[in-house]
């Protein structure tokens, strides 16, 4: 089984856009230019991957910069920017310990990045670095799923993820998932499978482990960590939309904006 120090390599970033061809009209798409545009650039995006909006907001011509962990995802960005005729500012690091050379008005954190880290503390440290990075003004929003509830199920047996076929060489590729839950931790944690089929036989295969894969955060915890990173102004969003948030939403956008007369 492969292991990394970073969450998505091999298969997982080799075959993120063939199992996602589907999201280019996801919601959070017209949602988070809504806030560039009422926050302004530059706009900084937050595990960027292999450049989902990165690039689609770079062609509508505004200023934003990526950052991911994965050397794999921006690998792939890059090369999909240089067929684009695209030269974005793409920086492997991790949120936690941030170090970028220019700060911005707005940050975007999509797919629930910031639940990656699974420890609060950790997620505490990139919230505080990410308030570090953001001009006085600027905001910083990112989604939350809250992704277990009392008589839900812990654990959820080996399904069929995709089964794609691969532009490149006709190749049929597959991938099955198994996740479970720890509640009393908060945890997510996920087995991923591949397989790829060409002309009837099987030339690769590939397992992932992500244990935890992910944190979930109730509207309550992830207030707090926001308060105490020195967010002012929180709001609360119903999903992708501009509405506020209802008490029982499980999945929200929180928003914070750096105060004016910050100096850190």
């Amino acid at each position: 089984m492969t292991t990394r120090n970073y969450d998505y390599y091999g298969m997982v970033a080799s075959t993120w856009d063939l199992g996602r061809s589907h999201i280019a009209n996801w919601p959070d798409r017209s949602f988070y230019l809504e806030i560039i545009r009422r926050y302004g650039e530059p706009v900084l995006d937050l595990g960027c991957g292999t450049g989902r909006l990165i690039l689609d907001y770079l062609q509508q011509g505004i200023d934003i910069d990526g950052m991911d962990n994965s050397p794999e995802m921006i690998a792939i960005c890059r090369a999909k920017a240089e067929a684009l005729k695209l030269s974005p500012n793409l920086y492997q690091q991790e949120m936690q310990t941030l170090d970028l050379p220019r700060k911005y008005r707005t940050i975007i954190g999509p797919s629930s990045v910031l639940q990656l880290l699974t420890n609060r503390d950790t997620a505490l440290e990139a919230v505080q670095h990410l308030f570090a990075h953001l001009q006085p003004g600027g905001v910083f929003v990112t989604p939350f799923y809250f992704d277990w509830a009392e008589g839900e199920p812990t654990d959820y047996d080996w399904r069929l993820r995709f089964e794609k076929v691969r532009p490149e060489d006709g190749a049929v590729v597959r991938s099955w998932v198994h996740s479970w839950c720890e509640p009393a931790r908060q945890w997510w944690h996920m087995e991923e499978r591949f397989e790829v089929e060409l002309n009837g036989k099987i030339i690769d295969r590939e397992e992932h482990r992500q244990s935890p894969e992910l944190r979930w955060y109730t509207q309550a915890e992830a207030r707090q960590m926001y308060q105490e990173a020195g967010f002012t102004n929180i709001q609360l969003f119903h999903q992708f939309e501009l509405n506020p948030a209802s008490a029982d939403d499980r999945q929200f956008c929180m928003l914070g904006v750096k105060p004016e007369n910050s100096s850190a």
